[in-house]
């Protein structure tokens, strides 16, 4: 996200809201993800209508006018070059194969020391004040785990949620929502609108919902949970082409000179009173010891911007935790390159290959046979040489083969009449500001086949 939302996965990657210079420099290369995805939508849009023109036409024509849409389709439907480097279409990568020794150790380590994935969470917060659980964004399975611990916050001592996914000038609103004596879902997709336009994804919408039913049906006496927004509002009216991506005075204008220390302010507020504070965000806003660095063209640039987790763990030390919600990450060459399965394949390999099958499970980095391991192919190593998990994250949890990972769930009149002029005066691409619903619908749901092109061709 660019101030934590957005496009792709890969917005993901963008530094964070307020960077009053883009030292990452990656909004071109999240244009040219979504282009392809842009590109197949026009194609697939012209192929409907040569449909139509076939069903008004004489029969003798319609079999090698239909060859012809089908083809059409093929194109619309291709995989970006980078995504299908060194492999054919359709093929499945499976993980490399560890080690019997390391199949051993991690089956007797795990059944020792790993915990179901909420109450290794929830036990965390024993000896931390702030525990931040990173995303790669858009995966069923961890908003739906963040739904889970919600309810249970409290025995852990936990007093609130800051989340990536709504702004702090909006916190009045949130409040009243988790507050208020029924549901109010307008209001709640309004937090979320307002926060990054096409963000309509039912998961996330309810982890507030389960913010508000845990305050409605907690013991009387029992403090409310609080749902804070952290992100800054940028003003994305200043992008007025995609060269303004990359313009320093653009961005500036954007952001207005917020960074992720705005994040983490309200966070540190909150520790200063006594609480404690689960935060939910993207992995690259999450990063607490680890720095992340620029890359381009699969060349280390220098290490980037200091990200909300970074200022959190400045202020409190190891008081602040990061815990990595197990997914694929890039490879060495770049944000935008090719996924692939994370640390170098080993816990996937291992999930797969043993006698129970996988399951799911939370655990510590640092002491388990996987923290020192070096990994080569990820992104990540760059600027960190010899890359291993203990310097990526503290804690980490598997839910199950990403195989088996499913999308998040798109919300099909989150764009409508009442709010389309707003959708397009927010949107932070500038193409979109002249689209209609139907257009800005497609746009939103285009993330979900982003999903399976990201993810798709992983066991």
């Amino acid at each position: 996200m660019g101030d934590g939302l957005a496009f792709t996965v890969s917005w993901g990657t963008l530094p964070g809201a307020g960077s009053t210079h883009r030292s990452m420099r990656l909004m071109p290369d999240c244009l040219a993800l979504c282009r392809p995805m842009l590109d197949r939508r026009a194609s697939a849009r012209l192929a409907g209508r040569v449909r139509g023109f076939l069903l008004r036409r004489r029969t003798f024509l319609r079999p090698l006018l239909f060859l012809a849409v089908g083809l059409l389709l093929v194109g619309c439907d291709r995989q970006d070059p980078e995504s299908a480097r060194g492999r054919n279409r359709g093929d499945v990568v499976a993980p490399p194969a560890i080690p019997a020794s390391l199949q051993s150790e991690l089956e007797s380590w795990l059944a020792q020391h790993g915990r179901p994935p909420a109450d290794y969470v929830l036990g965390l917060f024993v000896n931390h004040d702030v525990v931040l659980l990173g995303e790669q964004h858009r995966i069923r399975h961890d908003a739906e785990l963040v739904q889970a611990l919600v309810p249970r916050l409290r025995e852990a001592k936990v007093g609130t949620l800051a989340i990536e996914f709504a702004r702090r000038e909006e916190q009045a609103l949130i409040d009243s929502i988790v507050n208020a004596p029924e549901w109010q879902e307008e209001l709640a997709r309004e937090v979320f609108f307002r926060g990054f336009m096409p963000w309509g994804f039912r998961e996330y919408v309810d982890v507030l919902k389960a913010a508000w039913r845990a305050n409605l049906e907690r013991p009387p006496g029992t403090p409310a949970l609080k749902v804070m927004g952290v992100n800054n509002s940028p003003d994305y009216s200043h992008f007025k082409t995609e060269a303004d991506w990359d313009a320093s005075d653009a961005r500036r204008r954007v952001w207005g000179g917020q960074t992720e220390a705005d994040w983490a302010e309200p966070v540190l507020a909150e520790v200063g009173r006594g609480g404690k504070v689960l935060a939910y965000c993207g992995i690259h806003h999450a990063f607490t010891g680890y720095r992340q660095p620029v890359v381009r063209d699969g060349a280390f640039q220098k290490l980037g911007d200091v990200r909300f987790g970074n200022h959190i763990r400045q202020a409190l030390g190891q008081r602040a935790v990061t815990v990595y919600l197990h997914a694929p990450w890039s490879s060495p060459s770049g944000y935008t390159s090719e996924f692939v399965h994370p640390a170098a394949g080993r816990l996937d390999a291992f999930m797969l290959a043993r006698q129970g099958g996988p399951f799911a499970v939370g655990f510590d980095v640092i002491g388990s046979p996987l923290a020192d391991l070096p990994i080569e192919d990820a992104v990540y190593k760059h600027g960190h040489e010899p890359f291993t998990l203990a310097a990526f994250c503290d804690g980490w949890i598997y839910t199950k083969p990403v195989s088996q990972f499913e999308p998040v769930t798109y919300i099909d009149d989150w764009i409508n009449a009442d709010n389309v002029a707003r959708a397009r005066a927010t949107a932070m691409n500038p193409q979109w500001r002249n689209y209609s619903v139907e257009q800005l619908t497609d746009g939103c749901r285009s993330y979900l086949d982003d999903f399976r092109r990201f993810y798709g061709h992983l066991r």
